[in-house]
């Protein structure tokens, strides 16, 4: 399981990016299994009209990015400047060990084997090559071949990318790159208004998320737990070719990296109707006087603890438990101006709410 932990001022640790590498990366892993990629059947048909030469040379290739995608494709990823072409020349110049440890993840089965240590530990490369041995010869040979030299194995793959890059995927980006910087900015409207947990509804179900603990956690067969702090930010990288999936990265010396699908791009969803136990949930947060008087003052504008106390006459720590108890339930969003936090309600919740309650009105009969 992989969490993430955000503070109450958590906007000033994320940042949002695009890159024409990573998306080519991904597009290229969605043809090495389509049948997994419904959303992107277009582009896997619009690729069969590839030359054949360079179709067969990114079957060959294709165990690159295939299950594992090596992190050193997000070089530069967060240089809104940087190109295709510049990407690939810093991959290049990465040190060899750390160019191993990355392909030689492609390879092996990662919830057993880490990159780092078939590098560095010889009974561990030992053990996985003769279990791929014994399993598959080919791929035995390969990571031998990674861990001996990884450059030819490298420069093999970042040609046939080269080659896609020029005879479609160049045409490709420049299709897709300004829908994802509006992807970008709506998420940043998300973000400034009602806060950063909105923006992470949009991951879901791939994600899950608990804004009373202010967590983000993703299933994976590895433990990290790690508090995006401004020594430890976060990128969230904006991808079309990356759906159905959400991939992060958070395993040193990389940066800390969320990858997810992008909207409007993704496939749009019918809002999920609260189930009775978050309706009930809601309607307790609101059954109460002082949380009723909130939500109207809120309703005015987003308004801060203090103002609240201020405006109804109670403590500042009776106002902040009413206040959990709203956010638990959903009823609420935060963040943070200056000094303050502003608490805002939120309206597609309280939608949600009133739709629900509107559905359990009996039609009338005749």
């Amino acid at each position: 399981m992989i969490t993430l932990r955000f503070s109450e001022t958590v906007e000033e640790d994320l940042a949002f990016s695009v890159s024409p590498l990573l998306e080519a990366v991904h597009s290229w892993h969605v043809l090495t299994g389509p049948g997994h990629h419904a959303l992107h059947v277009p582009w896997v048909r619009r690729c069969r009209r590839l030359p054949a030469a360079l179709r067969r040379k990114m079957r060959d290739h294709g165990f690159v990015v295939a299950d594992y995608i090596p992190v050193f494709f997000e070089t530069l990823a967060d240089d809104h400047h940087a190109d295709f072409a510049g990407q690939l020349a810093v991959i290049r110049r990465l040190p060899p060990a750390q160019l191993a440890a990355e392909l030689a993840q492609t390879l092996v089965d990662t919830t057993r084997y880490r990159g780092d240590d078939l590098v560095e530990d010889t009974a561990t490369r030992d053990a996985a090559l003769t279990e791929l041995q014994q399993t598959d010869p080919t791929r035995a040979a390969r990571l031998s071949e990674v861990l001996t030299d990884p450059l030819p194995a490298l420069e093999g793959a970042l040609t046939a990318l080269e080659d896609y890059w020029s005879a479609a995927f160049a045409r490709e980006w420049d299709r897709i790159e300004p829908t994802l910087y509006e992807s970008i900015a709506h998420a940043g409207q998300r973000i400034a208004h009602h806060g950063v947990f909105p923006m992470l509804r949009t991951l879901v179900p791939q994600i899950r998320i608990d804004p009373a603990q202010r967590t983000l956690r993703l299933d994976r067969p590895h433990h990290h737990d790690i508090t995006v702090t401004p020594a430890c930010p976060v990128t969230f990288t904006a991808s079309h070719y990356v759906w159905p999936h959400v991939r992060i990265t958070c395993d040193t010396p990389w940066p800390l990296r969320v990858t997810y699908p992008a909207l409007p791009l993704a496939p749009a969803s019918t809002p999920r109707p609260p189930s009775q136990d978050e309706l009930l949930s809601a309607l307790r947060a609101l059954a109460a006087a002082p949380r009723l008087q909130i939500a109207t003052c809120l309703a005015e504008r987003s308004r801060s603890t203090q103002e609240l106390a201020t405006l109804l006459g109670l403590s500042q720590s009776v106002i902040s438990r009413h206040l959990q108890q709203m956010t638990q339930a959903g009823l609420t969003t935060t963040r943070r101006d200056g000094y303050y936090v502003l608490y805002s309600l939120d309206p597609t919740r309280l939608g949600q709410l009133a739709t629900a309650l509107n559905g359990l009105v009996a039609t009338p009969r005749n």
